[in-house]
């Protein structure tokens, strides 16, 4: 419903005024109703059930997770199609291969020399990101209801070997792990 009423005049910074016939306003008028209840919510006449919302919610997170998987595939030069091995040790030497890979740029951006002490500097800001990022991958998995005692085993050993992979990076460099 569109409605249009008159104001009163308007002072202006110079002081002048506009006659109220001058001035209108224009407003429009909406109507929104909202009703929930455990089973089903409806947004005006449209009724979405429980079970059609939590579709909804699962289809787009899994949309965001398989728009996350094809960019981690393609950061990874892991072509579309190919077989993946999923295995913990698999997995583990993939995310430290690809974190070790900005040593040289990290060490050279922050003064660092290939030794010891700049390798476990390296370490312990790679690291950091690499558990916040396993931590997160535990949040999705969970969100989605898909964490089990046997992807939580899993996870645990891939966190534990790149810890191990780095501990031989700091010990080592890059050709002695």
């Amino acid at each position: 419903m569109i409605q249009t009423v008159q104001t009163p005049p308007v002072e202006l910074a110079a002081g002048r005024a506009y006659p109220q016939s001058a001035r209108q306003a224009t407003y429009q008028s909406f109507s929104f109703q909202f009703e929930a209840r455990i089973d089903v919510v409806t947004f005006g006449t449209n009724a979405v059930s429980n079970t059609e919302a939590q579709e909804i919610v699962l289809n787009r997170a899994f949309e965001k997770l398989r728009a996350v998987v094809a960019e981690a595939r393609e950061a990874l030069g892991i072509p579309e199609g190919e077989a993946v091995d999923t295995s913990p040790e698999a997995t583990a030497n993939r995310i430290a291969d690809f974190a070790l890979n900005f040593f040289s740029a990290y060490a050279r951006n922050n003064g660092l020399d290939d030794n010891e002490e700049g390798r476990a500097r390296f370490a312990d800001f790679i690291g950091g990101a690499i558990a916040k990022g396993i931590e997160e991958a535990r949040g999705i998995l969970n969100a989605l209801a898909a964490l089990n005692p046997e992807t939580e085993s899993s996870i645990d050993q891939i966190a534990s070997l790149v810890r191990a992979r780095l501990d031989a990076f700091i010990a080592n460099g890059l050709g002695g792990e």
